[in-house]
C-alpha cells in the first residue's frame, strides 16, 4: 500500500480535525492505528511519523498499550514558542507563513557584539559575521533576530542564505556537522529598534530567547538572541511524570 498522503500533509490535517473538534472521542483519545490508516489512507510508516510529530509538538500524548490522546487546546490570541520541535516545521504544519523581509550581515570584532554567548569565553578581536534579520509571520511581526558566527569557522554567507535556513547553508556549504544548542530565556525590556520592530514603546517587555550553537563535538560556532513580544507571546514546554 503506499500512503495517499505524505507525513507532513497528514500532519496538517490531523491538526485542522483536532483543532476543528472533528477527531477524537469524548476522551480525547483519537481513533485506533488501523482506524487512521484506513480513514486517511496512509500506511502505517507515514502514520506513525505524523504521529511522533504532534506529540512532539504538543498537540497529543501517548500512553502506551492504551492509545494517542489529545492534549488541551494551546492555541489562542498569543503566539507559542515550541521547545522541542524547529519554529518554522510548527509553524508550516499550521499552515502559516512564516518568512524573512529583511536581512543584513557585517563583518566586527568580537568587542562590538551587542551581547555574549552564555557559556564560552571569545578573545575581543575575534572576526563574526553579525546578522540582523526580521521575521514575520502571517504577515505580522514576530521575531528580531539577531545572531553572531564565528568567522574562523564560517568563512562566508552570502546574502542570499540570511532568507533561508543558515544551518542547512552551513551543513550543505562546509559539510559542517552540527551538535547541539544551549538555550537560556530572559525576560528584557526593548532597546529602540526591537521596539520599533513590533510597533511599541520602547522598554516594553522582551523575551529574549538566547541561543548558543555548537558544532559536534562541542566548539561554539554561533550564538544569537531572538527577541519576542512578551506580551503575545508563550513558550511552551512539556514533561513527563
Amino acid at each position: 500500500m503506499k500512503s495517499s498522503l505524505t507525513a507532513d500533509e497528514l500532519i496538517k490535517l490531523l491538526i485542522s480535525n483536532i483543532e476543528n473538534k472533528t477527531i477524537g472521542n469524548e476522551m480525547n483519545k483519537l481513533p485506533s492505528e488501523p482506524e487512521l490508516m484506513e480513514q486517511f489512507n496512509v500506511t502505517r510508516y507515514t502514520l506513525r511519523q505524523a504521529l511522533s510529530q504532534l506529540n512532539d509538538m504538543g498537540y497529543t500524548f501517548q500512553e502506551h498499550g492504551i492509545g494517542t490522546f489529545i492534549r488541551p487546546n494551546l492555541r489562542s490570541d498569543t503566539e507559542i514558542i515550541p521547545t522541542n520541535i524547529k519554529e518554522s516545521k510548527y509553524l508550516s504544519h499550521q499552515g502559516r507563513k512564516f518568512e524573512t523581509r529583511n536581512a543584513n550581515i557585517k563583518l566586527i570584532k568580537f568587542s562590538e557584539a551587542e551581547f555574549s554567548p552564555i557559556g564560552s569565553e571569545i578573545n575581543d578581536s575575534e572576526e563574526l559575521w553579525s546578522i540582523n534579520r526580521l521575521r514575520y509571520v502571517d504577515n505580522k511581526p514576530f521575531i528580531y533576530e539577531q545572531s553572531y558566527y564565528l568567522k574562523n569557522v564560517i568563512p562566508s554567507i552570502p546574502e542570499e542564505a540570511l532568507y533561508g535556513s543558515l544551518f542547512e547553508y552551513i551543513k550543505k556549504t562546509y559539510g559542517l556537522k552540527l551538535g547541539f544548542q544551549d538555550t537560556t530565556i530572559l525576560s528584557e525590556l526593548m532597546s529602540p529598534p526591537v521596539a520599533s520592530f513590533f510597533n511599541v514603546p520602547e522598554k516594553s517587555a522582551v523575551l529574549s530567547v538566547c541561543d548558543d550553537s555548537y558544532l559536534r563535538p562541542g566548539s561554539l560556532f554561533a550564538f544569537s538572541k531572538l527577541s519576542y513580544n512578551a506580551k503575545s507571546t508563550k513558550v511552551f514546554a512539556f514533561k513527563e511524570l
